[in-house]
This record gives structure tokens, C-alpha cells and sequence, in this order.
């Protein structure tokens, strides 16, 4: 039997209102901060004036590096390394999705390390520990508050993939759902996409264990109730709540469970085809339910009943096709389009594709073991 361990270094700190107490927090780990955020929307919500008025009235300087639009590349994390290093800062802060807290993970984890960035994405191994860095989402999608990866784009190379250390953790993640309120209906649904499909690629991971489960089916039961509220009624805080928390259980269940076939063909996807990474997670989901079902039937049928599905007499397959028809249902309620095709993928790009997609560390995960015809399965299934 082989061992599987849980490991979580970081300290959340929740609750609407806590973004005020990041003063606070920071200043326990030193006296200048790298804030890593968005161009815009930060500063037009008025989070980061917030943010900063804390940290200084906390005797904290700031170093606002506010250029991270979307997935991140790796020009970006080097551009931002070389302002933290230059501005001698002592820790750093990712304010806003997941490439803001991505970003400032890197810089965070490689601030000590000599060599390109690019190196560290290429395979190079890291030899030492970085800075502390702190996380504050604002959107409910990619739990990267929690996790221990930074996935990042080498656009010399084609390639998106992560880099992953037990290191580079957040010391502290403050989760804050009012922080949510402003996020428009589009963000709202490609996040909380994201959020679903790791919740339930998670939970049915070969690398799943209790603990996991236990946190995948509070996050199922809060995403499935509260998605496409907090889509159509966005200053619904309740719904804005489950939906941050249960991002935050899912992140921090496929630290160690992992996650699968969705998320090992997305990053190939997403890049070739400019696909946002919770759009094509939440477009794959279901279809990948579909082609997992015999690996994975007993926790679909459980899913069902998460999500409060009427399954009175009815067999666990037919339980189980329940929650991939709801997984549908979600997908469509929230205005994801439903078919590859719809991004312009065509079939002649497959064969690479195909490639990057079995050898995708999170396809190893997967339930159903997947191999060439797999991956070429689900893909006619989506398109």
C-alpha cells in the first residue's frame, strides 16, 4: 500500500472584513512588501488602496507591481523578481486571482535562487527557500492561496506548466469574501468553473484520501448550491462566500490528492487557443465525468446527492449520470459554451495536443488510466 501524506503549512485567516487585518500579518514578517495585483481591476474595486492604507498604517512600505493581466508568462515573474530584489523586499503579496497570487508565489520562491526563471520551469531543481509570501484572493476559482504550485507560461518554449515546492506555500492566506462583490458575472463564472472542476477531479483523484474527500464534499456541496447564484446575483454574499470558501477547501485537497484529465489537457488547450483556464476546465468537466464513469461511479453518485439531486430509487449509475447531467446543467446555466469548436480547435492540432495532454502530471491522477486514444476520445466528445 502506498503512503499518502497531508500536508499545510499555511495559516488561513477568514471572514468578511479581515482584508484589515493584513497590516498586521504582514508586518510580523518584515517592514517591505512586493504586492503583486492587476492593472485595473484592484485599483477600480478600491481593494488596493485598502490594502495599502493597512500595510502602512501597519509601518509596512509597499511595492505595488501591478502588471499581471490573465495566466501569467515567465517575463513576468523575471520583471518582478528583478523590482523585489531591487527594492530589497522582505516578503510579497498576491492580491487578486489566481495569476496575481501565482506571480507573487514565484518571485516569492525564487527571490534567493540564481538563474532564468525559465530554468526553474524547465525541470531545474530548487536548492533553497525563498521569502514569505502571502496570499488574498478575490476571486473564487484556482485556490492557489493554498497550493504549492505556480502555473506559468514559457512562451519561447509553448509550454504551460507549474512549479512546484512544499516551500512555497503562502505563510498566511486571509480570505475575505466581501473581496469577491465586485468580481463581473464572466470572472464569476470562469473562476468558479475552475473551482467545481477542482473540487471534483480532486475528490475522485487515485491520489484522493479521507481527509481530501472531506474537504472536496463541503467544497462540491457549496460550489453546486452557489455558483450560478453568485453568477446572476453577484452582490449575493452568502452565495460569494460558499463559493470562496469551498475554492479554498478544493485548493487546498488537490495539494495532495491532485487533480486529473481536465486539468492535464487545459493547459494545452488553454494556451493554443487563448481558452481562459476555468472556461476550458468547466467546458471538459463534464465530458471527462462521462468518460471516467466506470472508475469513478460510487463518488459520482455521491456528488449527486452533494448536490442535492433527486435520487430516490434509482441505481448507483443512474445516480451517477445524475451528477454528470448537473455538471452539464452548471456549465450551461453559467454561459460556458460547451464545444471545443467554439474556440476555433481544430483537428489537425491534435496529435500535439494529444501528446501534451498524457504527459500532463495531472492526467496521471485521473481515475481511468488514460493513454493516446483516451485523450482523443474526449476530445471528439467535446468538440
Amino acid at each position: 500500500m502506498v503512503s499518502k501524506v497531508f500536508y499545510l503549512p499555511t495559516r488561513i485567516v477568514q471572514g468578511i472584513g479581515s482584508l484589515a487585518q493584513i497590516g498586521q500579518i504582514a508586518a510580523s514578517y518584515g517592514r517591505r512588501a512586493f504586492l503583486a495585483c492587476g492593472k485595473r481591476a484592484m485599483r477600480k474595486a478600491g481593494i488596493l488602496d485598502r490594502a495599502v492604507a493597512e500595510l502602512e498604517k501597519a509601518g509596512v512600505a509597499t511595492v505595488v507591481y501591478d502588471k499581471v493581466e490573465g495566466e501569467p508568462t515567465l517575463a513576468i515573474v523575471e520583471e518582478g523578481l528583478a523590482l523585489a530584489r531591487a527594492e530589497r523586499c522582505d516578503m510579497t503579496i498576491g492580491l487578486g486571482g489566481g495569476g496575481a497570487m501565482d506571480v507573487a508565489k514565484a518571485v516569492a520562491g525564487l527571490f534567493h535562487l540564481a538563474g532564468a526563471v525559465a530554468e526553474y520551469h524547465a525541470g531545474r531543481k530548487l536548492e533553497g527557500p525563498g521569502i514569505p509570501f502571502l496570499a488574498i484572493p478575490t476571486t473564487a476559482g484556482t485556490g492557489a492561496e493554498v497550493s504549492n504550485n505556480a502555473v506559468l507560461t514559457d512562451t519561447a518554449r509553448g509550454l504551460k506548466t507549474s512549479i512546484r515546492d512544499e516551500r512555497w506555500h503562502a505563510r498566511v492566506a486571509l480570505v475575505d469574501p466581501e473581496l469577491t462583490l465586485s468580481v463581473p458575472p464572466p470572472i464569476t463564472a470562469s473562476a468558479g468553473g475552475d473551482a467545481l472542476c477542482q473540487a471534483i477531479e480532486s475528490y475522485v483523484s487515485v491520489g484522493a484520501m479521507p481527509i481530501t474527500d472531506a474537504l472536496c464534499e463541503d467544497a462540491i456541496r457549496r460550489i453546486g448550491r452557489s455558483l450560478v447564484r453568485a453568477y446572476e446575483v453577484g452582490s449575493d454574499i452568502a452565495a460569494r462566500t460558499d463559493m470562496l470558501y469551498g475554492s479554498l477547501m478544493a485548493g487546498i485537497a488537490l495539494t495532495t490528492a491532485r487533480l486529473g484529465a481536465v486539468h492535464g489537457m487545459a493547459h494545452s488547450l488553454g494556451y493554443r487557443y487563448s481558452i481562459p483556464h476555468g472556461v476550458i476546465c468547466a467546458l471538459l468537466l463534464p465530458y471527462v465525468m462521462e468518460y471516467n464513469m466506470e472508475y469513478a461511479m460510487p463518488k459520482y453518485a455521491r456528488i449527486a446527492d452533494l448536490l442535492g439531486l433527486d435520487t430516490g430509487g434509482l441505481s448507483e449509475r443512474e445516480t451517477a449520470e445524475r451528477a454528470v447531467a448537473a455538471a452539464y446543467e452548471i456549465v450551461q446555466r453559467i454561459h460556458i459554451p460547451l464545444h471545443l469548436s467554439e474556440f476555433g480547435v481544430r483537428r489537425e492540432e491534435w496529435p500535439m495536443i494529444i501528446t501534451e495532454s498524457v504527459s500532463a502530471s495531472s492526467t496521471k491522477f485521473n481515475p481511468r488510466p488514460l493513454a493516446v486514444e483516451d485523450v482523443r476520445a474526449i476530445l471528439e466528445m467535446a468538440m
